[in-house]
């Protein structure tokens, strides 16, 4: 069944960050009703008013069960044909493993991986019960290329990938679908200053939310079950998949560079 917005309920994690807002924006112009998602009750709200009628909101830790169950009762009275989960929210502390604290780590794994897991898992009955249903997971070319400085992160992307691919074929034979989504670097407030730097100093391509959301949703409406996004990011994931030792070396010339910016190990 092709994507009628106007007959979509989407819920949409990480709603009032810069991707969030811009994905909320483009699918509220096209007609879908909303239900935004996050743990700061003004922000959403602003978002709320800066939209306008059809948009609901729902604050609380997505990672938490029984916030999640409230949010399933919430859903009883959205009867839509069509429904979609956006899981969006995502962390990125930034810096060598070394530097981090086993509860930040925790953290982004909590986030980036667990808290999709657990609201797909949770949201499943209410998804089957319209005539098509999508599960839309945000990853990064970071899920597909380990990259020094990110290293929860990737794992947090990584399990994403996964987790999609596998979902996806459980669901095989109902009305679900998964997508996993992958843009590459976005100028968001989601990067430390000192990511902000890298990208400069290493001249990597940085895209605006607006352009990644648009390709986002132009994805969706394909229902691709996989798309990177960004070149040459698409082809150095090939490779990696394919010859790591080539996408090591080449990381490695910039190995010094990276250890500048991001190494700030903690020392015992």
């Amino acid at each position: 069944m092709n994507i009628n917005w106007e007959q979509q309920t989407v819920v949409l994690t990480g709603a009032y960050g810069g991707l969030g807002r811009e994905l909320a924006a483009q699918i509220y112009q096209k007609g879908g009703k909303l239900i935004l998602l996050g743990r700061n009750q003004q922000r959403l709200r602003e978002l709320q008013d800066s939209l306008g009628a059809g948009v609901d909101i729902f604050v609380g830790d997505v990672s938490d069960s029984e916030n999640n169950q409230q949010l399933l009762h919430m859903l009883q009275t959205e009867a839509s044909p069509q429904r979609m989960l956006i899981n969006n929210a995502a962390i990125n502390p930034t810096g060598f493993l070394q530097s981090h604290k086993a509860d930040e780590i925790k953290q982004v794994l909590d986030i980036n991986l667990l808290a999709p897991i657990l609201l797909s898992q949770q949201l499943l009955p209410w998804l089957k019960q319209a005539q098509s249903a999508q599960i839309i997971n945000i990853g990064s070319s970071f899920g597909a290329i380990g990259y020094p400085g990110f290293s929860s992160y990737c794992a947090s992307k990584f399990g994403l990938r996964g987790f999609t691919q596998a979902l996806g074929r459980e669901l095989s034979d109902s009305v679900v679908r998964t997508q996993y989504l992958a843009p590459r670097a976005m100028a968001t407030g989601i990067n430390s200053e000192a990511v902000d730097h890298l990208n400069h100093q290493l001249k990597n391509a940085v895209d605006a939310p607006a352009e990644v959301a648009q390709q986002i949703l132009k994805a969706i409406e394909k229902k691709q079950a996989e798309k990177f996004f960004g070149w040459p990011e698409k082809l150095f994931i090939k490779i990696n998949a394919l010859l790591p030792n080539v996408v090591s070396k080449a990381i490695r010339k910039d190995q010094s560079t990276i250890k500048s910016l991001l190494n700030n190990e903690v020392k015992p």
